[in-house]
């Protein structure tokens, strides 16, 4: 099991294939294993794919310190330092998209390209993702049954994958379940509070390279107005929005994010 002590944190991590390196970053709460169902097989046979998980997650260390976007941005560039990562092509999902955010603005010449996967830019502006990530926080907080966190879960998926798809859905929250979680709930809460904490709008326009952002029509939570948000503040983004899908796009319709990511990636 690959571990690597990078700004002061343990962090987990996997590394697979040849090539130019592409960093997969994943978001609240879930590891970096949670890749290798769809992306990682997609994508090992052209890239150098990297994984890990995020402080706070998984196998990572849950430390005792204020969670934020930009120190898991300073824990990525960390791990590339370790690895021997000069510079690479990333993929960030949720607050994963955040920490994507974060490096492109505080360390440009370590990201060639970003594609940022059900993202939002300013929780203070966007109302409704504010009070998603309060709830969840909430019943972190106060619940003594993880079980009562667990149930605000199904919000992350599409309505038409609810009702039309649901023999699939049990499959993937049984899957969601394998790579969900953390040493400590310390490190859930440090998630959310990294989440409640995202302002980057007004930086957004100094992100120099390449940007892809891919959202699901059905996003009950970063919501496809925020995501048109983000990409019309970065100079030069492209946008896909996947039909029938939702937060959890790359889950619920991996082909199609899949093949955005590859024609992007192969474009760049």
């Amino acid at each position: 099991m690959p571990l690597a002590t990078v700004n002061g944190v343990e962090l987990h991590y996997r590394d697979t294939g040849e090539g130019t390196p592409l960093v997969w970053v994943m978001g609240t709460g879930m590891n970096g294993d949670a890749w290798h169902r769809y992306q990682v097989p997609e994508f090992v046979d052209r890239y150098r794919c990297i994984t890990y998980d995020l402080r706070g997650s998984g196998r990572s260390e849950c430390p005792d310190a204020p969670y934020s976007a930009g120190v898991m941005a300073e824990d990525l560039n960390a791990l590339l330092d370790h690895l021997g990562v000069a510079d690479a092509h990333f993929v960030g999902f949720s607050l994963g998209a955040a920490t994507v955010q974060e490096l492109a603005i505080s360390r440009p010449e370590r990201v060639r390209s970003a594609v940022l996967l059900s993202t939002w830019s300013s929780t203070s502006l966007e109302h409704h993702v504010r009070r998603h990530y309060e709830s969840r926080i909430y019943a972190l907080r106060h619940a003594d049954d993880m079980d009562v966190f667990r149930k605000f879960a199904f919000w992350m998926w599409a309505p038409s994958t609810v009702d039309d798809r649901h023999e699939d859905l049990l499959e993937l929250e049984a899957f969601l379940g394998t790579v969900s979680g953390a040493r400590s709930r310390s490190g859930y809460i440090g998630h959310f509070a990294a989440d409640l904490a995202l302002e980057t709008l007004d930086r957004l326009p100094g992100i120099s390279c390449p940007v892809l952002v891919v959202h699901g029509d059905e996003d009950l939570i970063t919501r496809p107005p925020y995501n048109r948000r983000v990409a019309d503040a970065i100079p030069g983004a492209r946008l896909v929005e996947i039909p029938r899908a939702g937060h959890l796009a790359y889950l619920e319709q991996p082909e199609a994010v899949n093949a955005a990511i590859g024609k992007f990636l192969q474009e760049t």
